[in-house]
């Protein structure tokens, strides 16, 4: 579990801009948020938790009062439910959210369940809207994963850079919307992963480091 303690979103190419909107008022919406790690380095470095968002489908929200002790300090709000259907908590946010924050969530899905949930994404934003994050990915073309380890199946469409901009093109034709997608494939090892730990998912495994922003 410890890989995924680290706060990836301080790793983004767009986290000044980030932190700077999010002191002048903006939103932000963590989908996948686990114990809130990522929302705990935004305030630490200066982000009000006001304006704080979290999801995900299954709560583990406890554990990271628990873990960083900080209950009594640590303000965001956090909501359980499925992104692809919404509570009517996750639901009132629509239109409303100026960062989203997608980290080891879309990978899981196969190609078609990537597109429709960001669709269902990009329903929470509004022209300006910055989409961040990262995901498993292949220096080949998209293709289905199945690999076990310690009894363990990894499941879902690793996709490249070019399926990524697809994927967004296919989202601006099917909302309306036109969106600017800015993404990149690196190594587990450049973003802090020990090499031994990732093998299990192939030579040509990668991440995929991506800014996507709504035009209009």
């Amino acid at each position: 579990m410890g890989s995924f303690l680290d706060p990836m979103i301080a790793k983004s190419p767009a986290y000044h801009t980030i932190i700077s909107r999010l002191q002048s008022g903006a939103s932000l919406l963590d989908v996948g948020c686990f114990i809130g790690q990522d929302l705990r380095r935004l305030v630490f470095d200066g982000a009000p938790a006001a304006n704080l968002y979290a999801v995900d489908i299954v709560s583990h929200w406890e554990v990271g009062y628990e873990l960083f002790r900080d209950r009594d300090r640590f303000s965001a709000s956090f909501m359980e439910t499925d992104i692809l259907n919404p509570n009517e908590e996750l639901r009132a946010l629509l239109e409303k959210i100026d960062v989203l924050n997608v980290t080891h969530v879309l990978h899981q899905w196969e190609w078609e369940q990537q597109v429709e949930a960001a669709k269902q994404l990009s329903k929470f934003s509004r022209p300006g809207t910055l989409v961040v994050g990262y995901q498993a990915a292949s220096t080949g073309g998209p293709k289905k994963e199945t690999r076990g380890e310690r009894g363990a199946e990894y499941t879902g469409r690793l996709q490249n850079v070019e399926s990524w901009d697809e994927m967004w093109d296919a989202v601006g034709k099917g909302t309306g919307t036109e969106w600017k997608s800015e993404a990149k494939l690196k190594t587990w090892a450049e973003c802090g992963y020990d090499p031994e730990e990732t093998a299990y998912l192939g030579e040509d495994a990668r991440l995929i480091e991506f800014v996507v922003t709504r035009v209009r």
